[in-house]
């Protein structure tokens, strides 16, 4: 299977810039983060965006991040949890979804982490949240990868063995 971009979808803090890095240092291909690229353009922690223009703001700029990443060849890509909502996911390349529990992700995050994460503050909104993505990561998803209680190495392997 050829394939020109991996793109990484799944709830926050569910480990997709840390498997697209590794994953791209693994495969030789580019590695970009959405949400980092959108930090870089405002000079702005995605808090601030969020706080200052707001959600619809940020979700416009995802969308522009969505039209360069159809562009791309040989990236893994990183996406915020809200990633799912452009209109072009499926031309940008092949789909992974990082699956894990609500429980488990909390469990992993620690306070620094959570603080980064707007939309992960209130512990009842973030779930909520959560409830009403799992079925849109399902169906955006070419491969669904449950990464609970799997190091990297781990998941580097599954990855590999659908990828080519």
């Amino acid at each position: 299977m050829k394939i020109d971009n991996i793109i990484f979808i799944g709830f926050m803090g569910c480990g997709k810039s840390t498997l697209a890095r590794a994953l791209a240092e693994d495969l030789d291909f580019v590695f970009l983060d959405s949400d980092a690229l959108i930090q870089q353009k405002f000079n702005q922690k995605i808090t601030t965006i969020f706080e200052q223009k707001g959600e619809s703001f940020f979700r416009e700029q995802e969308q522009k991040m969505a039209d360069f990443f159809i562009h791309c060849q040989k990236a893994c890509i990183a996406t915020g949890g809200g990633f799912i909502h452009v209109s072009n996911l499926e031309n940008i390349g092949f789909c992974i979804y990082l699956k894990a529990s609500f429980e488990y992700l909390k469990k992993a995050l620690n306070a620094s982490e959570i603080s980064k994460r707007p939309l992960f503050c209130d512990e009842i909104k973030a779930k909520k949240l959560y409830n009403e993505r799992l079925n849109k990561y399902e169906q955006k998803a070419n491969f669904i990868l449950n990464v609970e209680n799997k190091n990297i190495n781990e998941l580097l392997s599954e990855i590999k063995k659908v990828i080519k």
